[in-house]
């Protein structure tokens, strides 16, 4: 029988069973396995729908490995059921970037009247401070005169603030 004639033989046999849907176009692929083994090529039949491939009934369950007999070219029975239709799974989209760190703010501080200077319980000068390099938020600022007390307050520093912070009392 020449080849083309074969190949119409089949294809009419199995529209007859209802394993072929009209005017789709087919493909050939291997469904992955996860015994090892080497099946034979399942058909793909793009749809309207999810994209997917149809299966034979024996892939339901890969428990029992003698279904795979009715994988052999020529079909003979065996294998049971219909068809399964698998939906393939949908791409997941890439994790977002984490956000960039916060700029960190340069600022000093001049107390009014003058006395030490603390910040987040650290000294870091007397009257004034140098340039401080800070995190955004919220920072503790407590200024000692032995003259006039204590001053203790809280100042929020925004992200790449820069300048001086006056703390008057």
């Amino acid at each position: 029988m020449p080849l083309g004639a074969a190949v119409l033989a089949l294809l009419g046999g199995a529209a007859s069973s209802g394993l072929l849907i009209a005017d789709a176009a087919a493909q050939v692929a291997r469904r992955p396995d996860d015994d090892g083994d080497t099946d034979t090529p399942l058909l793909l039949v793009p749809s309207n729908k999810t994209a997917g491939y149809l299966a034979h009934g024996s892939h339901s369950s890969h428990s029992s490995h003698s279904s795979h007999s009715s994988h052999s070219s020529g079909g003979g029975g065996g294998g049971g059921g219909g068809g399964g239709y698998y939906p393939a799974p949908s791409p997941t989209p890439p994790p977002a970037p984490p956000p960039p760190p916060p700029k960190p703010a340069t600022v000093s501080f001049v107390a009014y009247p003058g006395g030490r200077i603390f910040i987040d319980g650290q000294l870091v000068g007397h009257d004034v401070s140098g340039p401080l390099t800070l995190k955004p938020g919220p920072h503790v600022i407590r200024v000692e005169n032995r003259f006039v007390g204590v001053e203790t307050r809280t100042v929020d520093i925004y992200e790449g603030q820069t300048g001086v912070v006056e703390i008057a009392w």
